[in-house]
């Protein structure tokens, strides 16, 4: 079937500019839950090294460009540099959302940094207005999953990456109110940049280059707006991004069409994550913790671990032995190891002494992993199913099964467990009471006329309750 690139791209932008998510009932509301939750895993973040560093490598805004803060400090840096700093920090833990079904990728970190920087440096923008951003560049990068997925995701490229930059250029140029034109350049500019590789999992490359993805999205928002443009095809184009990405062409203008019908956000794989390493873990530590918790297990009676898993799975969670926590969050085996040994897999369960602990490690050793082809499958082709069989040194067996990621529409969190996240999260820096008390107040963002005024409350007082002294106020440079 030929289409025509140009008013297909047309189109693609005019819906981007056009949709209102606002009118969806209850839309809003979920999408508020899931900004509290990227701003508490970033929080979360703060103090690590390498966001530190990150952060040193940018300038402080003067005072003559719009700015925008690094969440929980008072620094501020022109728009795409907090959107570089703020999305790395979102996607360090391996913590922030992620959908599973049609972007195969972690849309709110790319989507809403990009929109919450822009509603920052600009007070007169409201709560409401940039989740209506937020959630229109969610459904960009599930649109293009639709087209693209699971065959771009399979061959090794990251989309939250890849897509991400869609996201963050679709969030940023309903935020930066382009018009129709500009909104298509913004694409087609965006569309030369998409990058992202899913072998970067397990260092520091998979955030950043999620991170460059936000900076590049609101670049080319910035470009697009200055006038710059970028032709025809860059996205729907027999050499256009989606054809070169391995999707399909086909189906563009129906993908186009149905933009918000229905809002993939409530209708695809959004999962807010129980656990801070890779989805395609979860339901399998979920298993883990559900059998020691019923059966009173000692990790010390475990004599083996039988998972049954999707075929996909080892090409995601490739580090069997890990020797970093960044790569312990791409292994199942220490994942399940620290689920059982632990019973609880959060932050603290990847550090370097988490690693050394011997009971992990040689309860690793005793993970075997059985792929299996006939797990329930969703639209993406890839099950996120797990079934686990614990064997025990007295002879017997218990086993466990899920179909459903934690957090997932099949096994959501509610408003209580995602609160407990977030005060996890976020107690180092406000002590716990605030914490929560800040949580409410994101989860209110809808009515909040002022976006520029909430991120505000993102910063502690000086003096206030947290005892964590060693977290600046500010990210060095």
């Amino acid at each position: 079937m030929t289409i025509d690139p140009e008013r297909q791209e047309d189109r693609f932008a005019a819906a981007i500019l056009t949709a209102t998510p606002s009118h969806v009932p209850g839309l809003t509301a979920v999408a508020a839950r899931h900004f509290a939750d990227l701003v508490g895993v970033s929080l979360a973040a703060l103090d690590e090294p390498a966001v530190r560093a990150l952060g040193g490598l940018r300038a402080d805004a003067d005072g003559a460009v719009p700015a925008a803060r690094v969440w929980g400090t008072r620094r501020r840096l022109r728009p795409r540099d907090a959107g570089l700093v703020n999305a790395f920090a979102g996607h360090w833990h391996d913590f922030d959302d992620d959908e599973t079904e049609l972007a195969m990728a972690h849309v709110t970190v790319t989507a809403m940094t990009a929109a919450a920087v822009l509603g920052d440096a600009d007070p007169h923008h409201s709560g409401q207005a940039v989740l209506d951003a937020y959630l229109v560049g969610t459904e960009t990068a599930m649109r293009l999953g639709r087209l693209l997925n699971p065959n771009h995701y399979l061959r090794g490229w990251h989309a939250t990456a890849t897509l991400g930059i869609f996201a963050a250029a679709a969030a940023a140029g309903r935020t930066a109110r382009l018009d129709p034109r500009r909104m298509r350049a913004a694409l087609g500019i965006a569309a030369s940049a998409a990058a992202g590789l899913r072998s970067t999992f397990g260092s520091a490359a998979k955030p950043l280059q999620v991170a460059r993805a936000v900076e590049a999205g609101l670049f080319a928002v910035e470009c697009a707006a200055a006038g710059l443009d970028a032709g025809t095809g860059n996205l729907f184009g027999p050499q256009g991004f989606v054809a070169l990405a391995g999707g399909r062409l086909d189906d563009v203008a129906r993908t186009v069409a149905d933009f918000g019908r229905p809002w993939g956000f409530i209708a695809g794989g959004m999962t807010l994550k129980a656990h801070p390493c890779c989805t395609a873990s979860h339901s399998a530590i979920a298993c883990v913790l559900d059998l020691m918790r019923t059966h009173d297990v000692d990790p010390a009676t475990i004599d083996r671990i039988t998972c049954r898993v999707d075929p996909a799975v080892p090409s995601i969670l490739t580090h069997e032995r890990p020797t970093t926590p960044a790569e312990a969050k791409f292994s199942l085996p220490f994942a399940l190891a620290i689920a059982a040994v632990r019973r609880r897999v959060g932050i603290a369960e990847f550090t370097d002494e988490a690693l050394a602990d011997p009971v992990v490690v040689a309860l690793i050793d005793r993970v075997e992993t059985v792929l299996d082809p006939d797990l329930p499958k969703g639209p993406s082709g890839i099950s996120v199913a797990a079934r686990v069989r614990l064997e025990l040194t007295d002879g017997r067996s218990v086993v466990a099964s899920r179909d459903h990621v934690p957090g997932s529409r099949g096994a959501p969190l509610d408003d209580a467990a995602l609160a407990d996240k977030f005060a996890d999260c976020a107690a180092a820096l406000h002590g716990e009471a605030q914490a929560r008390t800040l949580f409410a107040r994101l989860i209110g963002c809808p009515d909040e006329p002022s976006f520029s005024t909430l991120i505000s409350a993102l910063v502690p007082a000086r003096g206030g309750e947290t005892p964590h002294t060693s977290l600046t106020h500010e990210v060095s440079t």
